[in-house]
Parts: structure tokens; sequence; C-alpha cells
């Protein structure tokens, strides 16, 4: 067990944020984090404590007083299958995008969709994360955790962590009763490509054409997703960033025709506003086409910006900006949404202050 104290964050989170925390806990196994919990060590550390992955999905929004932790448990092993179905176990701190890379090169089909996305499998498996029409709740089975209030651990199937968008029990009512260890996938040999989400089938179908001597697989369609992706996101390790800023709102019907008159009488009559739609009379609206359509896209103010490519992207353009300069931004690119459209954008992006407690 590695802990640190007076230990700097600003490689572990990809914003880039320049802050600190009290103290830093690195693990290696299920065993050893169990047994600090249970031996009653982490009373000591100073609270409140934070777990975190690969820090992708979260803003510091200055130094954190308490104690962070960080899982180093990584590994990838197939277990016995049948019907074409594969079971594969992920240690909690794998590389989420090693993960699919790895059943992409097995011929496996499931994670192919989820290529590119930064952080790690256990933060994959809070989050539910998600891209081109596939969703981590999609492929999972179950989730194996440590239950830190009875120190014991518990297997939790798939259809207990109430998966929604961007969402599941671990960020809801059973937020940081649960660290997690290892995830359990259940991809296939033989379910084949999704590929009906925006322009997805025909990246695929011309790649497909260009090299027709190697068909379409899990490795073929994952190229094209990292395609797809490196020409529309900017990398971490280049440019600070957390991916998607914000979620992509979901309206009443009534609410996206007003966006969409709005649409028409911009571009035309024959303009196909993009939306999805998400039942029970609820559509879901690009966030990225609302805040290119209130002017943000490619906007720059001191050290933090607006993706020029993806304006769903905030970004620490110089790798000098303080969470106040994103924080500002944030906030006005909401308010000029909320002004202009009536839709009030929530962030995807977790902010961590001094006040946030998860475990």
């Amino acid at each position: 067990m590695e802990i640190l104290h007076h230990y700097s964050l600003k490689d572990r989170n990809t914003f880039g944020m320049d802050v600190s925390c009290a103290c830093f806990v690195g693990y290696e196994s299920e065993e050893e984090l169990a047994g600090f919990f249970s031996s009653g060590k982490q009373s000591g550390l100073p609270k409140p404590f934070l777990h975190i992955g690969g820090g992708s999905n979260l803003l510091f929004t200055g130094d954190f007083p308490g104690t962070v932790f960080h899982s180093g448990i990584r590994y990838i092993r197939e277990l016995p299958g049948q019907d074409g179905r594969v079971p594969v176990v992920v240690g909690a701190g794998t590389l989420w995008d090693d993960v699919c890379k790895w059943c992409a090169e097995k011929g496996l089909w499931g994670t192919e969709n989820l290529s590119g996305i930064p952080g790690e499998a256990g933060a994959a498996a809070v989050q539910n994360i998600g891209a081109y029409g596939v969703e981590f709740q999609d492929i999972v089975r179950e989730i194996r955790c440590l239950d830190v209030v009875t120190c014991s651990i518990k297997t939790i199937r798939k259809e207990d962590c109430r998966y929604g968008y961007r969402d599941s029990m671990f960020k809801q009512g059973a937020k940081g009763r649960y660290i997690v260890t290892s995830v359990v996938l259940e991809v296939s040999r033989d379910a084949g490509p999704r590929l009906e989400y925006g322009h997805v089938r025909a990246a695929v179908e011309k790649a497909s054409a260009d090299a027709p001597e190697t068909g379409i697989s899990p490795l073929s369609v994952r190229n094209v997703i990292l395609e797809i992706r490196n020409s529309k996101l900017p990398d971490p390790a280049v440019t600070g960033n957390a991916g998607s800023f914000f979620k992509n709102p979901v309206v009443p019907r009534s609410v996206y025709a007003k966006v969409e008159n709005y649409a028409l009488s911009k571009y035309g009559p024959d303009y196909n506003m993009p939306h999805f739609d998400a039942g029970s009379g609820f559509v879901k609206i690009p966030a990225a086409w609302l805040i290119e359509n209130c002017g943000w896209k490619g906007y720059r103010e001191g050290n933090a910006g607006v993706y020029e490519r993806q304006p769903l992207v905030l970004v620490n353009l110089t790798g000098k900006a303080s969470p106040e300069e994103i924080i500002a931004l944030e906030k006005k690119i909401t308010a000029s949404v909320s002004d202009i459209f009536g839709i009030v954008l929530e962030p995807e992006v977790e902010h961590i202050g001094p006040e946030k407690q998860i475990l």
C-alpha cells in the first residue's frame, strides 16, 4: 500500500489542473484494499475520502484537503463461456482502451464502439460510459466491489446497478459505499457490429471497401471509431480536457419542437435537426449543437477555451488554466444555452472540491 502526503494531482487528472491532495493512497490488489479497511487503518487518514480512476471525468475546483485513493488492480482474463458468449474479467485499474484493444484483437464483439474513451475500467462501471450507440451497461454482467461499511467483498449484478444515462447506483444512493475492484464483461464471438449511430456505418463500410481482404471485424470497427474520435476530440496528453463536459439534454417533445423551429428558421425548411428519440415523449438533443449555435465553438478566454472541432469539450489551452477559469467558462455557456433555448445543461464532468466526500 502506497501512502503519500501532500501529493500533486496534476498528473492524475486529464484536465491538468495544478492541484494537490493532503494524502494519496495507491493499492495493487483487492486483498490489500480489503485488509486496509478491515484493519481500520483508513481512520487515521485526512478526510474527506475520494476514489479516482484515470481522472478523465473530473474537474478539481481546488486543492483537495482529504485522501485520494487509486487502484492499481490491472489484468484482463477470459473466462469459460457458452453459445458464443465470452465472459471477460477486468481489474478496476486497467485502462479502458486496453480492454477494448484486447477484445478487438481477439475477435470479440462488444467493446469496439467504446474504443478510445480515456479512464479505467472501474470508473467505466461507475459512470456508465457510452459512445456511438453503445453503453457500458450493454456489455457488463456483474461488478465486484469492496463494501466499505461491512469491509466485505460483494458482487453486484448488472440488473441491480440501476444504470441510466451516464449514471448508476454508484453515483446515487450507494455513492461512497462501494469501491469497484473488478468488472465482468460479457462479449461475443458472433454478435457482429453495431453501426446505427450517426455516420458510423458509412465510415465502416468505406473502410471495408478500401480493404476488402480484411472485411468487417471488431478490430476494423475499433480502428474506424478511433479515427472518428481522433478527428473530433483533443488528446488529453497534448491539450488538457475531460472529454464531453456536458450531458446531452433529454427534453419533452414540446421543448424539442421549439429548438427545431429555431433550426428550421436559421438553416432552412430542409434542415434535419439532429436528435434522438428518448421514449415516453422525450427527445435527446446533442449538447454540442446547442453550444455551437450559441457561438461558443472555438471560443477562447485566458487559458481556457472551447475546442474548435467539438464544442462539447472545454479545454485547458495553455496547460495553465485554473479551475476558476474553466468554471467561469462553463457558467457562461450554460447561461447562454438557457437564454436562447430554455434548456439548462448539466455537466457530465464531476466537480470535485474541498467539500466532496466519495467514501
